[in-house]
């Protein structure tokens, strides 16, 4: 059974749909913007909108960013699987995800934790078996 913080998060994550999903390629920051879409237990989908790199990214460490209105997302992972169909999609293993709300008094502001959820396996081991995107 998937925890209920991180379930809150995820269909958040589904509500807002679009974010920027970052990664280090031969050390410079990456951004592609891609469309999310809920998957079962801690994994995520996420369809490239952008042009999709040519090299593999199966592996790779990436963050997803979302917002809307107030509501900032953060999310950590590692792509343990991509497809290509009309576009590139990766399935991303949920390390870390964190919703943050934007909250004022006066001319200060400051983002206040709404929910955090992080794992306990920080890293998947390259060929492990994972939870397969349907």
């Amino acid at each position: 059974m998937m925890n209920k913080t991180l379930s809150s998060i995820k269909k958040k994550m589904g509500n807002i749909q679009f974010g920027l999903l970052r990664f280090q390629e031969k050390n410079r920051q990456m951004t592609l913007q891609v469309k999310v879409a809920e998957n079962e237990g801690t994994l995520l989908s996420c369809m490239l909108t952008d042009v999709a790199p040519q090299k593999k990214m199966l592996t790779k460490h990436v963050s997803l960013i979302q917002k809307c209105h107030d509501d900032y997302l953060y999310i950590a992972g590692m792509i343990v699987d991509e497809m290509q169909m009309s576009r590139k999609i990766l399935t991303v293993q949920i390390t870390k995800a964190c919703w943050f709300v934007k909250k004022s008094k006066g001319n200060v502001s400051w983002l206040q934790q709404k929910y955090i959820y992080e794992s306990l396996q920080k890293e998947i081991p390259p060929g492990a078996s994972h939870e397969k995107a349907a």
